[in-house]
């Protein structure tokens, strides 16, 4: 598998917070730059992408999470709290 740089920034950023709540807001500041706080079109296409190349099933994620209406988690299903 191969990572497009922004895929890599992304996927770094995620695994630095790893369980925590990204919002979309500070994962397009911090990969994209201030000038993308509000594009988040951006953003779902590049989760989308990263969960085609990392997660089992795409469509039933593990590992990079969506909190409706906030951001993204990446989190480790081992360790995760149910």
């Amino acid at each position: 598998m191969s990572l497009t740089p922004t895929e890599y920034d992304l996927l770094r950023l995620l695994a630095q917070n790893e369980g925590k709540l990204m919002t979309h807001r500070t994962i397009l500041r911090e990969v994209w730059g201030a000038a993308y706080d509000d594009e988040s079109h951006y953003l779902h296409v590049y989760v989308s992408q990263l969960r085609r190349k990392l997660e089992p099933d795409p469509a039933r994620p593990r590992y990079l999470l969506t909190e409706p209406g906030a951001g993204y988690r990446l989190v480790n299903p081992l360790t995760r709290e149910t």
